[in-house]
């Protein structure tokens, strides 16, 4: 989903927002306010290298939902399967 820039028409807030190209008219404010895309020249995000302190710097590779619980339970971490 694209990360849109907007400005409200109500209290004046610029802010940055994550939504659907369908939805991207339908953005509000906190303040209840609607609001305007700002036009950017450039319109991406970098993102940060993620680090987690129980994932080793080699991929695992998966073969299975009960493996990928295995694993998960060996790190300390949340299987969503």
């Amino acid at each position: 989903m694209p990360l849109y820039k907007v400005k409200c028409e109500k209290c004046g807030k610029v802010f940055e927002e994550v939504a659907k190209v369908d939805d991207r008219y339908g953005i509000k404010c906190e303040c209840g306010g609607d609001t305007k895309i700002q036009i950017c020249p450039t319109v991406f995000h970098i993102f940060e290298p993620f680090d987690h302190p129980n994932l080793g710097p080699k991929p695992v590779h998966i073969k299975s939902k009960q493996h990928l619980k295995d694993e998960s339970k060996k790190r300390d971490m949340t299987s969503y399967y």
